[in-house]
């Protein structure tokens, strides 16, 4: 057991505090120091609010190993910077913070969603859950409609990296419900476009669904496809290869039982899996559901990708405990 802090400079949908929780599932003394949320109604739970006082303070000093998320924090003049460290970073380079890590000397790992493509040379690591957790839990879903789940991260943006097809994909929402009108073969659909809502409630509404769409534009997934698999759905994606690799490496070799299309076959592969009925994808969910407590149990995840980043920077600060980055 190690006492372990995660810390994180934005809110990132609340991964730092899922990952502080599926450390604790898997025994270890972690909290999560992070924004509380973006401003817009999507609030996101924490330990301790950045910036960190008091006992937060007191935790962080006292932790045998910090974990950076999207940020590498050593200009603050509270960051005990011979602390062992490890900065995983989590959506688009921050080539300054990458490269500070790396002179630091400390051990650095990217999401696997997707970002291993954006940073050269980099090894995924998976964002653990806490799959015990009610929010990460299957719910009763409808048996006499079949229902969709859509929480998109952004609904406006210059390109599909920042929007990730939301117009697209309400079109086609809307259109889907619209021609439920009994002459289309198609059973009753209810679409939940889920929006500007904490993360809690967003959670408890997704696992009531029976599809849960990501995002079909980038080639990458995210916390959507991850969640929507812990929650017994259907989920659909556009996962390329490198993504679809990045799973195999973080477990071991198990294939994701992502539903993947592109945008241009979103409304076609709806429009079959609702022709299988609520019961049908009730059965394809919990399929998916085992394979999330078959493949991404916390205590293995973390043995396996994370307790050797954590090895590293102990060793790292046991063998060099002044070389530390100096403010500029």
């Amino acid at each position: 057991m190690m006492r372990v802090a995660h810390l994180s400079m934005t809110a990132i949908a609340g991964a730092c505090w899922a990952w502080s929780e599926a450390f604790k599932e898997a025994g270890h003394d972690s909290f999560c120091c992070a924004p509380a949320g973006y401003g817009d109604g999507r609030q996101m739970p924490t330990d301790y609010e950045w910036p960190p006082t008091g006992e937060a303070l007191d935790r962080i000093n006292s932790a045998d190993v910090l974990f950076c998320y999207q940020g590498y924090p050593y200009r603050f003049a509270w960051y005990p910077r011979a602390k062992p460290t490890v900065v995983i970073y989590v959506s688009q380079p921050q080539p300054h913070i990458w490269t500070e890590a790396q002179d630091d000397g400390w051990p650095w790992a990217v999401d696997g969603e997707y970002q291993t493509r954006l940073y050269p040379g980099s090894i995924p690591v998976p964002e653990c859950l806490p799959l015990a957790r009610e929010w990460f839990r299957p719910a009763a879903k409808p048996r006499d409609r079949v229902r969709i789940a859509y929480s998109p991260s952004n609904t406006g943006g210059r390109d599909g990296w920042d929007d990730k097809g939301y117009d697209q994909v309400r079109s086609i929402l809307l259109k889907l419900v619209e021609d439920c009108d009994g002459k289309s073969g198609l059973p009753p659909i209810e679409a939940d476009i889920i929006t500007g809502i904490p993360l809690g409630e967003c959670l408890l509404r997704k696992a009531t669904a029976h599809i849960v769409i990501d995002e079909c534009v980038t080639g990458a997934f995210h916390s959507n496809s991850i969640q929507g698999l812990a929650h017994g759905c259907v989920v659909l994606n556009n996962a390329d290869e490198l993504c679809i690799e990045n799973v195999r490496t973080v477990t071991g070799g198990a294939e994701p039982p992502f539903s993947r299309c592109s945008m241009e076959r979103l409304d076609a592969v709806l429009r079959r899996f609702c022709m299988i009925g609520p019961l049908g994808l009730e059965a394809v969910g919990r399929n998916n559901r085992t394979w999330m407590e078959t493949h991404w149990q916390a205590r293995a995840l973390i043995e396996r990708n994370f307790l050797p980043l954590m090895e590293r920077a102990l060793d790292r600060a046991a063998k060099a405990p002044g070389a530390v980055h100096q403010s500029a």
